[in-house]
């Protein structure tokens, strides 16, 4: 009918969408923002059926931190 409320339209879904992303961005710093040591671009099955990992071409760096000593 036309005296129904409409919805908040595209942009509360722009939103709504944000929101969602801010949050999951939220909990994942706080769980340790830790990106993995994949390095590879293919993932492989997780065990009882794969190794895990990765393999294929070498991508980027290792996740893993290196300690550099600087002396002033």
């Amino acid at each position: 009918m036309a005296d129904e409320p409409k919805g908040p339209g595209p942009l509360g879904d722009l939103l709504f969408i944000i929101g969602v992303i801010v949050v999951l961005a939220a909990v994942w710093i706080a769980q340790g923002a830790k990106y993995g040591d994949l390095k590879g671009i293919f993932i492989r099955p997780p065990e009882p059926v794969g190794q895990g990992g990765s393999y294929g071409p070498q991508i980027g760096q290792s996740a893993s931190t290196t300690q550099v000593q600087v002396h002033y």
